[in-house]
């Protein structure tokens, strides 16, 4: 299972990504096609949502992600 995480900028997608890395998940980082924003794939696992949240970084969950 994965998440689709769209995140408001390049740089809050570096900080989740290398804090993702740094906690031992495998992420993915993405242009979203479209319009200038990026997506970050990641394990779906509520870990994830709860360290971007402790380290306050914005994102949006993308509800058609795939499973």
């Amino acid at each position: 299972m994965k998440y689709i995480l769209q995140m408001p900028s390049y740089t809050y997608a570096q900080k989740a990504l290398r804090l993702l890395v740094a906690f031992g998940y495998h992420c993915e980082l993405k242009r979203r096609s479209g319009d200038c924003g990026y997506d970050l794939y990641t394990d779906k696992n509520p870990d994830v949502i709860k360290l971007l949240s402790k380290y306050k970084i914005p994102y949006t969950i993308n509800e058609e992600g795939y499973s």
